[in-house]
Parts: structure tokens; sequence; C-alpha cells
């Protein structure tokens, strides 16, 4: 029997190799050219940050579910962003379950086999996204095929910028993918989250509270 606590225990042990997912997205968007180096992640970026990045930098609704990519560093040590035209990679093998509208544009679930202990699967969740029009439930998905581009915000109450939100989790054997909404995620009885950074394969940087680069945004 898989109990409440080794599933919990499952979940801070699944993935604990590096993937090649920044990497991916350098080749995809030639962010070569322009020396990239770090991410770069304000306060309110982070794995269950309580607070906003954007806006008036006030409270979440709810602890953040993921990381938001949105900085990097450049050789030069100057903060660049991505935008609307960043081509997103998928970060492993694994098949497209589900899709919907989120806040900012549409969501991503790709489920993937985890070869670790008796885990079996896991989902990474790509939001804020304007996927490819190939791309659909049950559409098998390759380490590095191009999911989507990042969706234009420009409209958007928040008037925040463009940036991807990234989620990876451990689905507990109850969990269905039938009526997955962005609520599903937070549902601990149902999704695990882990956060992404323990996965991420080049260097990051997480600036002070008050950085003005933060409060410009």
């Amino acid at each position: 029997m898989h109990s409440k606590d080794s599933f919990n225990s499952d979940a801070k042990n699944l993935y604990l190799k590096k993937s090649r997912f920044t990497e991916m997205i350098i080749k995809e968007n030639a962010l070569d050219q322009s020396g990239f180096e770090r991410w770069i992640f304000c306060h309110g970026m982070l794995f269950n940050s309580p607070d906003k990045w954007w806006g008036d930098h006030g409270l979440r609704d709810y602890p953040h579910e993921g990381i938001d990519l949105c900085l990097y560093a450049d050789r030069f040590n100057r903060i660049e962003r991505i935008n609307e035209k960043t081509r997103i990679p998928v970060i492993q093998d694994g098949v497209v379950k589900a899709m919907f509208k989120d806040y900012l544009g549409k969501a991503i679930i790709v489920e993937h086999e985890h070869s670790g202990r008796d885990i079996g699967r896991f989902i990474s969740f790509y939001a804020h996204t304007n996927p490819r029009s190939e791309i659909e439930n049950g559409v098998i998905v390759k380490k590095g095929d191009v999911l989507a581009t990042l969706a234009n915000t420009s409209n958007s109450k928040a008037k925040i910028k463009p940036h991807l939100h990234f989620s990876i989790g451990l689905p507990s054997k109850l969990f269905s993918y039938d009526g997955f909404v962005w609520n599903t995620i937070r549902n601990p009885e149902m999704i695990i989250l882990v956060d992404p950074l323990t996965v991420m394969d080049l260097p990051y940087q997480v600036l002070e509270e008050g950085n003005p680069v933060c409060q410009k945004l």
C-alpha cells in the first residue's frame, strides 16, 4: 500500500539529477548569441513564494506552485527578459495529457515515466503559453520538442510580462486528468509539487527583495 507519508517521501526524491531544460531553451531561442549566463529570479518568482513580482507586488492568493522564468543575465551581467517569441521545449519524453486556458494563455500538462524507485510517473506543467497547433491531448513528445511559445500578455489586466510558469509534480494514485484546472495542482491529495529549481541545469541568481529590476516589472 502506498501511504500518504511514502507519497510525500517519493515526491521529495522525485527527480534528483539535473535536466537539460535551460540548455534546450538556450538552443531553441539562440540565447547563446546574447551570452546567456544564468536565470534571474525576483522573490515572487520562486516556488512556494507568497508574494507577487508584478503589479502591486502584494500577496498572492495562494503560495506559488512553481517557478516563473522571465529574466536572465548575459555575459556582461546585463539583465534581459524573454518574450512572447520564446520557444518552450518539453523537459523529457512524455505524453500531453491535459490543456486548458489559464489566466494569461494556455497551460500544457505532460506526463512522464520516472525510472527511479516505484514512482511510475510524474508531470511537468507549462503555463501562460501559446501552444503549437499540433500539440493536443494524447500527442507523444520527445525531450526537447517545442510545445509552445510564450503567451502575449500585453492585454492582461495585471499588465504582467510574458513568462513561463513551470511546475513539476507527482500525481497520487487517485489522480485523474479529467477536468484538470489550475486548482488541481493546489490539491496535495492529488499532486505533490516539487521545487523545479532542483532540476535546473545552469546557475541562477535570486535578487534581494526591493531590487530595482524587480520593482520595475
